[in-house]
């Protein structure tokens, strides 16, 4: 592919080309008659611990090692904030790389007004893009990306099969340490009995847009869609959350921590829900804050690495 050629005046090695197509493609299917809704908007749960269990969200402080920051920021395009991104690590992949590749949802680079792909998009590290040094501009030329189209009905059954992306930061923010960043791996090893044995855990760590930070949802639920479920199991490696979240989160990270080590295994697209049991009418905006996580009826989802 072209692009893969232009990468390679930064001096990205073979390796890395792999990074560019791990993510599984996933669709979203009405099942058992119902109207299946879908925004590339992420909002589920409200933040607040006294009202479902659902919440167990806090925000992420800055400390003194690099092991508690982990590799996540937000995403500005034209001078808006529009979602999050999850910084990868490539110190195997492609050593010696001086820039940093970032992986995120395709729709946080589009304007879904206007239906085109923004101008300009810098990241912001841990969303601090208001203090020196944490700010770098991302090259769009050098951006791999899904068949996502802002033109596509967000209802068509092939919708989310292509939201993904990743983009090249060619000159990383002052502050970048590379323990910051995040290694990937394969969501099946999830399902492992030495992954339950060892207390691994799902989190998701993405922007709460309301109050500018980026924030890390503990203990999720999360499963592979199946036939059954509001995902209709239409694409392999779609996942179904419970991870409280709020408006920003696209593009953020399904994590497990698993002995001590993150590792990113999904990037959140965005949430469906049932039509019959929210119906448009009364619920414009879709489910209300709070409401019960229910796969059959109102559920986030995510893309699982491949």
């Amino acid at each position: 592919m072209p692009i893969f050629d232009n990468l390679l005046k930064y001096d990205i090695s073979n390796r890395v080309r792999a990074l560019y197509c791990i993510l599984i493609c996933f669709g979203i299917s009405p099942v058992y008659g119902q109207a299946a809704d879908h925004l590339p908007v992420t909002i589920f749960g409200d933040g607040d611990p006294y009202n479902g269990v659902e919440d167990s969200r806090e925000p992420i402080m800055r400390g003194s090692y690099e092991s508690d920051l982990p590799g996540a920021g937000a995403v500005a395009c034209d001078g808006q904030v529009r979602g999050t991104a999850m910084v990868l690590d490539t110190r195997e992949m492609a050593p010696g790389l001086e820039g940093v590749v970032l992986a995120t949802a395709a729709h946080v680079l589009f304007d879904l007004e206007r239906k085109r792909r923004f101008r300009d998009c810098e990241f912001q590290f841990l969303a601090l893009g208001a203090l020196p040094g944490y700010t770098a501009k991302i090259d769009l030329d050098q951006l791999v990306s899904g068949d996502f189209d802002p033109a596509r009905a967000t209802t068509d059954i092939e919708f989310g099969e292509g939201d993904w992306a990743f983009v090249y930061v060619p000159r990383p923010w002052k502050n970048y340490r590379p323990g910051q960043s995040l290694q990937l791996r394969e969501f099946p090893f999830s399902k492992t009995e030495a992954f339950q044995q060892e207390g691994g855990e799902f989190r998701l760590i993405a922007l709460d847009a309301s109050s500018a930070v980026i924030s890390e949802s503990f203990a999720c639920t999360l499963t592979e869609s199946r036939i059954d479920d509001l995902g209709g199991g239409v694409w392999r490696g779609q996942l179904l959350d419970d991870c409280d979240s709020g408006g920003g989160a696209s593009g953020g990270g399904i994590i497990t921590v698993y002995k001590g080590q993150r590792y990113l295994v999904g990037l959140r697209t965005g949430s469906h829900w049932s039509g019959d049991v929210f119906p448009a009418a009364e619920y414009p905006a879709g489910p209300p804050a709070g409401s019960t996580w229910d796969p059959h009826f109102n559920t986030n989802f995510a893309r699982a690495i491949d």
